[in-house]
Formats: C-alpha cells, structure tokens, sequence
C-alpha cells in the first residue's frame, strides 16, 4: 500500500514526531510512505523523515486567493497520484484538506483527513466550514479521523460531523522513565545542581501556547524557591516576545532558552515539573511523553488537556492564570506523595491509551475501508 502524506513544513511538531516515529509499524504493515512539504520552506524535520524510509517531496501549496496557481497545482497533484499509484492520501494540514479531498476523488485514491485539533469558527465562517465538511466526506468520499476525546466531541457537537476516533501515539522507545541516576548525571550534563526545582515546557512559542504564563509565575515562585530553572524547549513566532519578557522581569539566570533538541528526554529526565498552559489542544504529544517519562504535569483546564484525566487524577488541571500556575508548582514540589501518585497513574494511562502499536493498526484499518 502507497500512503502519502500531506503536511505544510516538516517540522518539530506532534504530528511530524508522531508519523516518523510509527515508521517502522506501518512499514511492517507493508506500507510504502511518502511526504509532502507543502509550504514554501523545506523544513529541519525533513531530514528525520527521509531516515525513517519516506520519500520527502516539496511540492508548494499556492493558497487558495490565486484561483489559476490553485488550479495548476490540482492538475499536479491529480497527475502525481495517478502517475505513482498512490492508495491512500493522509491529510494533516487544515489549509489543505478541502483540497486534497476533492484531488484524490479525481485521482480515484482514497483520502483521509486527521484533525488535530479544536478548531472553533468565526460566527460568519462556520456555515462555510459546516458545508466543506459535508461537501468532502459526501461528495469525495473523504474520511475523517480524530485523535482525542475533546477533538472527537468537538467535531461531533460543534459542526455535527462525525469522525473515527483513533488516539495518537508515542515512541515508547524513546520516552521512559529515569534509570538509576540518570536524573543526577543529566543535570550534571546540563549544568543544574541537584537541589534546584526544575520546571519545563516543550513545544513551539505562540500565543496558543502561552508560555508568557510560565515566565511571568517566575518570579512568585522564586520568592519559595530561589533556585528555579525554567527550560524552554521549543522556537515559534513569539520567541522573540518571552525573551524580551525574561529581560524585562531580570529572569536570565532561571529562563533557559534551549530551542528544538534531539533528545528532549534527557531535559525531561533532569526536571521535576512539565507544564503546558496553553489555550488549547488537540492532544499533546510532548504532554504525553513527558507523562511517559513519570514527570508529574500541571495542564490548564482546557480542551485537549482536560484529556488527561480523563481515567482518573493524572496531572494537576488547574485556572487559566499564571498566578494560580505559580502557587500549583510550588504546592506540588512540595508534596513528593502526591508528585510521586501522579506521575504513577499518568505512566499506567499513557501507557495504555497511546500505545503506537495498537493505534497504528486501528489507522492501517481505517486505510483500508
């Protein structure tokens, strides 16, 4: 079976680590992967997908305001899947879908659109967005997949479609819990004594993320724990902005801006805390590692980390501000009991709920319907 996937750049992101670490679970399969990079820069990731096996190709996406580039690229891409014989085109970018749905019922392939993540509409988008929905899966046949329970109920009771829900994965050869004194040496690597309170955040700056949040807790928790680190995993659009913000708040000693990283479980293994106060999620692939590491989480109570809790009491879900973030961490660093039940039960549900394995297949048999 000929899969290709769709996705704008390649780059450190959930979906992009989540399909090449599956790699070799699809290939077993008998999948032969492709990938398109549809935006106009090649991105980092590339290089990690040509060496899980995919075949990498940079074909731009023209937007959709140039109806004669847009049309070109349709013949193109109809031209590509017949040429190839592609079987299944799997869609992760939501600029494209509508898209690739209809290319793929003229190329006669079947198609496959994942969403992501909760994507709300304006009051005078939504009837639009309601009717390319309809529109793909019942005119082109397209197929649509969701990766967590809150993606699954929005998509269901916002824009009443219904759609396979299938959860993501993680590598669980990569990300597992410390061995003997790896904490120790790690924090010795990365230049940290051992007494100090290490808090992280992985994933790209932007306001979705709201690292601002962690940054401006900061100084509320130094006044408990002078000795804080803050590592900031991750690059984005507002990079710029969280740097001029631990400048302004004469935080350069605690804020580590340590950008994309191979290895983010030796930062995750040096840590005592991951946090994640974003707006918003699908479901979080670095929360999910993290969580597989057995370091306890604190999540904002919203869509697609709520998730997380889903079985029982994993994580600490707290408000939507950074002042109660700030007294949570403090709270938890101090209660090794409690540090130690959450990270416990979160392993045991990561463990089960995301197994690559297991949700590989489910993926390979909605491939094949």
């Amino acid at each position: 079976m000929k899969v290709l996937h769709i996705l704008q750049e390649l780059k450190f992101s959930g979906a992009e680590i989540m399909y090449v670490d599956a790699a070799p679970e699809f290939q077993k399969l008998g999948c032969e992967l492709s990938v398109v990079n549809s935006s106009e820069v090649l991105g980092e990731y590339a290089v990690f997908f040509e060496n899980a096996g995919y075949e990498v190709k940079h074909i731009v996406y023209p937007g959709r305001r140039n109806i004669f580039k847009r049309m070109a690229y349709i013949i193109q891409m109809v031209s590509l899947l017949k040429r190839e014989h592609f079987d299944v085109v799997h869609v992760h970018s939501s600029l494209l879908w509508w898209d690739l749905s209809l290319i793929s019922k003229m190329a006669g392939t079947t198609c496959l659109y994942t969403f992501h993540n909760v994507f709300p509409s304006n009051w005078y988008s939504y009837g639009l967005h309601r009717l390319k929905r309809y529109t793909a899966k019942k005119w082109f046949g397209c197929r649509f997949q969701t990766i967590s329970d809150s993606v699954y109920n929005h998509e269901l009771n916002y824009y009443k479609n219904s759609t396979t829900k299938i959860y993501n994965w993680y590598g669980s050869n990569r990300y597992f819990p410390a061995i003997d004194d790896e904490k120790l040496r790690y924090r010795k690597e990365l230049n940290i004594e051992d007494h100090s309170l290490v808090v992280i955040s992985v994933g790209g700056c932007s306001d979705i993320k709201r690292h601002h949040d962690i940054i401006k807790a900061l100084p509320l928790i130094l006044k408990v724990k002078p000795d804080t680190i803050y590592l900031h995993l991750g690059r984005g659009i507002t990079e710029r902005e969280e740097n001029e913000l631990v400048e302004k708040l004469n935080l350069q000693s605690n804020v580590r801006f340590c950008g994309n990283q191979s290895d983010v479980r030796k930062f995750l293994i040096a840590s005592d805390i991951y946090l994640i106060p974003s707006r918003f999620e699908g479901i979080s692939i670095t929360t999910i590692e993290a969580l597989a590491c057995k370091i306890p989480a604190i999540l904002y109570a919203v869509p697609g980390l709520v998730d997380f809790n889903a079985t029982g009491e994993n994580c600490m879900i707290i408000e939507e501000n950074y002042n109660s973030l700030a007294n949570s961490i403090s709270a938890l660093f101090t209660n090794k009991a409690l540090m130690e039940k959450l990270s416990d039960n979160a392993k045991q549900f990561v463990a089960k709920q995301f197994d690559m394995s297991n949700n590989v297949q489910q993926i390979y048999k909605l491939y094949l319907q």
